[in-house]
């Protein structure tokens, strides 16, 4: 990121660094912002996953710094190498950004064996650099899982093989940087969830650094050092996985990046520390206050589910935590947890419960509960 510095205090080598980023795509008469001057410093070892919705802007970004997109103005360096400049009207193509990239689409050669498409990225390396490309392969495809399938041909593998093929075709070049557009969308839970492990475990040995694209949420905050939550062309926040889910800057973050409550309120007060938000339900206390509050601003109070707990009417809690008396509309049992709606006054509520399912009978639809919010839990979201 931006700025970093290593435990002796130098600055961390920059991996990718794009400024000012720019792209439009023109059609019949028609103009769509696809990436809207956007900076991103990607450091050395470090993956930065691009998350966000369909047209955020997430792929058109990865593409540009591969040399798949042209953008219309800013610059893109690799390694310290400007790769792109509008200005200076350069463009190198994609094979001398010696990058590596695996796709959505798994784009393994059909009429090429699993060896052919792995090794291919050899080929463009000086025969000094190639080394044993016999061990070189058999050693990334015993690290993926998938040795001994050298001699078969990708219509013969299933869809996780596919991807870890393609994985390792990504890999055995040992390029500077990996780009990864949406490699495990096309793969069931399960089989994701093991790659995603393998590929944390790779990163960890390999200290590649990499831009990685999804819209799963949970896959973004596995794998991030970095997180960028993209809309409309922008990165609306970036930092680490932790700080964006508990430190959402909008409405926007906090609803894409997990679960949240969120109800329309006005700020009635406002100190060093603490202010206060006024809803349909009640007033309440935010702790942390900013010097952008002030008294009258209307936006948000936050909180998330997890955050919520449930309680008995009139039950005493052992902290003094703010409550409020609801009814009890649904109650869903999902395994680890159970999520229950709670209609409040001129609001509802949604809370989960973790030890309820294993520990004690979760509330009853139709019954009267206290929902008690954690101390020092709701927040406050500008409008």
């Amino acid at each position: 990121m931006t700025n970093s510095s290593n435990a002796a205090g130098a600055p961390k080598r920059t991996a990718v660094q794009i400024r000012g980023l720019r792209k439009v795509y023109r059609t019949r008469g028609r103009s769509v912002v696809g990436v809207d001057h956007v900076d991103l410093d990607v450091g050395a070892g470090e993956l930065v996953v691009l998350l966000g919705p369909s047209g955020c802007g997430k792929t058109t970004l990865l593409r540009s710094v591969a040399g798949l997109e042209t953008p219309d103005l800013g610059e893109i360096s690799i390694d310290g190498k400007l790769v792109f400049s509008s200005s200076q009207k350069k463009a190198l193509p994609p094979e001398d950004r010696h990058l590596g990239m695996m796709f959505q689409s798994y784009a393994l050669w059909p009429h090429m064996t699993v060896f052919q498409n792995v090794s291919y990225p050899l080929t463009s390396l000086e025969p000094s650099a190639r080394g044993d490309i016999k061990a070189r392969v058999h050693d990334v495809l015993t690290k993926l899982g998938v040795a001994g399938f050298e001699e078969r041909f990708p219509s013969e593998l299933s869809g996780g093989q596919q991807q870890r093929v393609a994985l390792a075709r990504a890999l055995i070049g040992k390029p500077s940087v990996i780009l990864f557009d949406e490699p495990l969308s096309n793969v069931d839970a399960k089989v994701r969830r093991r790659l995603r492990q393998q590929l944390r475990d790779l990163k960890q040995e390999t200290k590649f650094s990499g831009i990685y694209v999804t819209h799963d949420q949970e896959e973004a905050m596995e794998l991030a050092d970095t997180l960028a939550v993209m809309d409309a062309g922008n990165i609306r926040q970036l930092g680490t996985g932790r700080e964006v889910y508990e430190r959402p800057n909008s409405l926007y973050v906090a609803g894409f990046v997990g679960e949240v409550n969120f109800w329309p309120a006005e700020l009635v007060g406002v100190g060093p520390h603490v202010a206060h938000a006024r809803t349909d339900f009640g007033t309440f206390e935010i702790i942390g206050a900013t010097a952008s509050m002030q008294v009258g601003q209307k936006g948000h109070l936050a909180i998330r589910p997890e955050r919520v707990n449930i309680g008995a009417p009139g039950a005493p809690v052992a902290d003094p935590a703010p409550r409020v008396r609801g009814k009890v509309r649904e109650v869903v049992f999902l395994g680890a947890r159970c999520e229950v709606r709670i209609e409040l006054p001129g609001a509802e509520v949604m809370a989960w419960l973790f030890e309820a399912v294993s520990h004690r009978s979760p509330p009853v639809a139709g019954g009267a509960v206290d929902v008690i919010f954690e101390p020092g839990s709701l927040q406050w979201l500008p409008a």
